[in-house]
């Protein structure tokens, strides 16, 4: 079962605060429930004692409470019990031992062992036995009421530390995609780095091996060769700094189509309200505003939702996943410059837990040539 390390999550922590009080709140419940019934005055008051120190146990019922407080949680609720078995009690106020000892036998590390419920059993019977030895009252509908307390108490801390599990896993799986998604899109950095450098020296070598062979005989034509390898190096580095710095062709349409596959393969809910515009002059600056938003969601957001909205001349992205201290977009900031050179505007903003991001042409919006006739 997967560790709760990501508890800085927003849903997690939601899950685990409402399970959490849910389980105060029944344990609350219950006791307010049994009070009345423990007959004297300094007994309800034990009990209210009892059932105090048991809802503050369980406000630790992931990780177990602290040694102190779960020694004080039962040694008191047990001595409500046997004080109340003795005086007749038909078993409610067992209801704070039960309930103690069911989160001991449900958490790490008594949790790893099967007889944890049938010693909890044990123990809240024992009261009981003695309490109805002595005054020789019928011992079944009582030792019956404590058995299904302890069964029903196990059993629902017990369900609910499987259900939690699984609720980790999904979410250790989600994280996993949304690392995968960023390493699929290193190895298409990877993939084109190669496409890109793979070819042009393997056609500089040959070059240069052509050079060599006719330079005694040839020095025109070995100049030539060395020239076109030359040209040929100084294209593919221009080509792979436009591959560094994010600036190859790319499609607004192409990127939406590929940041949307990642997006949902990462666990994210993703809406796109409108449709790309077609040629316009700034498709390849808003397809990179898509992917540069992308990489730094799955990087460094906790996302649940994105919208993507497209107009005729900009195009707005919003998460609300945005973390706690937001640093500095550099790589958003480069596209901010390269947008202000085009004529357009790109602008980030914090809002909440939502980041918004809002790439816009800053020229009205013009036909395109041979759009009318």
């Amino acid at each position: 079962m997967p560790s709760a390390a990501s508890s800085t999550a927003p849903p997690l922590a939601r899950m685990r605060r409402y399970t959490t009080w849910s389980f105060v709140a029944m344990v609350a419940l219950f006791g307010v429930m049994c009070v009345p019934l423990a007959g004297s005055p300094a007994l309800m008051a034990a009990v209210a004692v009892a059932t105090l120190a048991t809802a503050a146990q369980t406000l630790f019922w992931e990780r177990g409470a602290p040694v102190w407080l779960t020694v004080a949680a039962l040694v008191v609720g047990l001595g409500v019990w046997c004080a109340a078995a003795a005086h007749g009690d038909a078993g409610f106020a067992a209801v704070p031992f039960v309930v103690s000892g069911a989160v001991v036998a449900t958490t790490p590390p008594v949790v790893a062992h099967r007889g944890g419920p049938i010693v909890l059993l044990a123990v809240a019977l024992a009261p009981l036995v003695v309490g109805r030895a002595v005054d020789g009252a019928p011992l079944l509908p009582p030792a019956l009421v404590v058995t299904i307390l302890v069964a029903s108490a196990w059993g629902a801390f017990r369900l609910n530390r499987y259900q939690f599990g699984l609720y980790l896993e999904i979410d250790a799986a989600r994280q996993t995609e949304a690392e995968l998604a960023v390493l699929r899109e290193r190895f298409r950095f990877s993939s084109d780095l190669h496409d890109i450098q793979g070819q042009a020296l393997h056609v500089s070598r040959l070059q240069l091996q052509l050079a060599g062979k006719v330079l005694a005989s040839d020095p025109d034509r070995a100049r030539g060769h060395l020239r076109e390898a030359e040209q040929l190096i100084v294209e593919t580095i221009a080509e792979t700094r436009r591959l560094a710095y994010g600036e190859r062709t790319v499609t607004l349409a192409g990127e939406l189509a590929n940041s949307a596959a990642l997006v949902r393969a990462a666990g994210i809910d993703l809406r796109v309200e409108g449709d790309p515009p077609v040629g316009h002059r700034l498709d390849a600056l808003w397809g990179h505003v898509v992917r540069e938003a992308t990489t730094n969601l799955l990087r460094h957001a906790q996302a649940e939702r994105v919208v993507v909205e497209l107009g005729p001349d900009a195009v707005v992205i919003v998460n609300d996943g945005a973390p706690d201290q937001v640093g500095e977009p550099r790589g958003l900031a480069r596209l901010g410059e390269r947008f202000a050179e085009a004529g357009g505007v790109l602008v980030t903003r914090l809002d909440g837990e939502s980041f918004r991001t809002e790439a816009r042409d800053a020229a009205p919006s013009r036909p395109r040539e041979g759009a009318a006739s």
